[in-house]
């Protein structure tokens, strides 16, 4: 039966306002199907929505094929009816005995189908319920029938309604994927089911595009980009858009192996260029993959473990990257080192060491670089290497910097009270440094407790902070010129820009442990060292060797003229007043002598 081509012209709109064109399936209607079945003890029920010459089952219990030809759709009758359509037996009504699903199996045998009628009135499909015997279907049943097609045209329209359909892209979003995704676990068998995300245009990227060309074609790029994923998978998965640049979807495939072919397949694809205001633009790809257990189907919890996986990728620089559970527990104990540190500092769990730092010739010490330490109440001592880079995305990295300044200016203000004279070195905070006020904090903080400028050297560290023109430079400037002496640390660690050396205001080079560790026994790690200390002294600056740890070292470092040195061999780091006892000093009465 075919309708006249007007009733396919509505229903094609409607289809197509609904969102609901091509669909294959739709997992959230699942529920719904299910009750139909389960209040009329019918062992088939389903959703169908009627095409131009297809027949699709959104979903469906108890029916093998996904499709039928639209010519044999006992659903086209149900829409042109007025109410529910009953068909007590198929076999014995001459429009339906031929049909395949009465003539072969599964050899039905009753039919009743409510029409999904929208709010224009158009009918676009039936939710039917069919059964292998002959039945009746009294006036209480088919009120009950139509009042299930009520919900189901009411979850359709929903989701087409702002919040269940991307407005950008179109797709099913976040929160359908949220309704979506017990239902799609549910058609999976166990062990076959893995969730991907996908991130077609890194935000930083992103946010580049949209300054550059605009939101109406990063948009553009986003919904084509979109456009292109949803064909790819089409027949495999549902595409929904869960974040910006985001979209995800739930794969039922036998094995791991199958999902990375996958994978790599719509990697290509998606990385063919796509057109943004006239302008080819080169989409980026990385997935995130995650194995699902259908009896754990937390949709939130599974978002979260894809955005694990998927940074993973990036950090990686790997097309994809499975969920990790070890990354993931490393990721929840940095969480927790950021929000617990603000109370720490309170609480009196961070400390200051101090390394001191020797002349190379002599073996006299000059200064001493001032450490943070954590000693969390559960978690017992955390190494800097763990807790400074949680910092540092944060913002307690100003607040941590702001707390070793105060700490070490009281420790040299009690060292000068009793008579000894320890320069020391602190390391700040590309962040800190970047603040408006740095240098009149810092100057505060000096004059507030008399201190010479003289007595204190910042250790700041490359990168793009350091731009000509910025707060930053202006502050370290200012801190030079009053007599704060300047150091880079860690210089030869990455990509040292040896700029650094003649545009900054420094005195001092702190040359990389990963230099130092090779600088006995490695022709190339000695040359690099020779040069950079070299070029420093023609520069009139003084070189200084971190990580120190053994005498082979010691001797090379000699032999190439380095000023001074700093690291185990010599002393670790320790409590102030085991310091003093290194600067010859009596230990003051009552304090601690031991290093930590």
């Amino acid at each position: 039966m075919s309708p006249p081509t007007s009733q396919r012209d509505e229903r094609s709109a409607v289809l197509s306002a609904m969102q609901l064109d091509g669909l294959a399936s739709l997992p959230a209607l699942d529920r719904l199907t299910a009750l139909a079945g389960y209040t009329f003890d019918a062992p088939v029920a389903f959703v169908s929505i009627l095409g131009d010459v297809q027949q699709r089952f959104l979903s469906r219990i108890g029916l093998p094929m996904a499709q039928t030809d639209i010519r044999a759709s006992i659903c086209a009758h149900a829409v042109t009816s007025d109410g529910v359509l009953v068909v007590p037996d198929l076999r014995q009504d001459p429009r339906f005995r031929d049909n395949p699903l009465v003539a072969h199996s599964p050899h039905l045998r009753f039919y009743a189908g409510a029409p999904l009628v929208a709010r224009n009135g158009v009918a676009i499909g039936a939710l039917c319920v069919m059964d292998t015997r002959p039945r009746t279907f009294d006036a209480g049943d088919q009120d009950q029938l139509t009042t299930l097609a009520e919900l189901v045209i009411a979850q359709l329209e929903l989701r087409a309604m702002s919040g269940r359909l991307d407005p950008v892209s179109g797709l099913p979003s976040r929160h359908q994927f949220h309704a979506d995704l017990p239902g799609i676990l549910a058609r999976c068998a166990e062990g076959t089911a893995y969730a991907v995300a996908v991130d077609i245009l890194d935000i930083p990227r992103a946010n580049q595009v949209g300054q550059v060309l605009g939101l109406r074609p990063l948009e553009a790029l986003i919904r084509r980009a979109g456009v292109r994923l949803r064909a790819a998978l089409d027949g495999v998965a549902a595409v929904y858009h869960v974040g910006v640049t985001r979209f995800a979807f739930v794969v039922d495939m036998p094995d791991a192996a199958q999902v990375e072919a996958l994978i790599l397949e719509l990697r290509t694809r998606m990385l063919r260029p796509l057109m943004a205001a006239a302008v080819p633009m080169s989409p980026r790809f990385h997935a995130g993959i995650c194995a699902v257990d259908p009896g754990q189907a937390d949709s939130h919890d599974l978002l979260r473990r894809l955005l694990v996986s998927m940074h993973g990728a990036f950090d990686a620089r790997q097309p994809f990257c499975w969920y990790s559970q070890q990354r993931d527990e490393k990721m929840h104990r940095a969480y927790r080192l950021a929000s617990d540190a603000e109370r720490g500092l309170q609480a009196g769990d961070f400390h200051l060491e101090y390394q001191p730092r020797f002349t190379l010739h002599g073996g006299r010490p000059v200064s001493a670089e001032a450490l943070i330490r954590w000693t969390h109440p559960t978690l017992g001592a955390i190494s800097p290497g763990e807790f400074i880079p949680v910092f540092q995305r944060t913002a307690l990295m100003d607040e941590v910097t702001d707390w070793v300044l105060d700490k070490a200016l009281d420790q040299v203000r009690d060292w000068r009270a009793l008579g000894c004279t320890i320069p020391v070195s602190l390391n700040l905070s590309s962040s800190y440094l970047s603040g408006a006020t740095a240098w009149e904090q810092i100057r505060g903080k000096l004059e507030h407790r008399s201190l010479p400028f003289s007595m204190i050297e910042i250790e700041i560290t490359e990168g793009e902070w350091l731009r000509p023109g910025s707060p930053a430079i202006a502050h370290i400037t200012a801190m030079s010129q009053a007599g704060i002496k300047v150091a880079i640390d860690d210089f030869g660690s990455g990509y040292s820009n040896f700029s650094y050396l003649s545009d900054l205001p420094i005195h001092t080079v702190k040359l990389d442990k990963s230099l130092i560790d090779g600088v006995a026994t490695n022709a190339r790690a000695r040359a690099k060292v020779s040069a950079i200390h070299h070029l420093a002294h023609e520069l009139g600056y003084l070189t200084v060797a971190e990580g120190v740890e053994q005498p082979e070292q010691l001797d090379a470092l000699a032999d190439l003229g380095v000023d001074e040195v700093q690291g185990y061999l010599l002393a670790r780091p320790m409590l102030p007043a085991l310091l003093m006892r290194v600067f010859g000093q009596p230990e003051p009465h009552g304090q601690p002598s031991a290093a930590a």
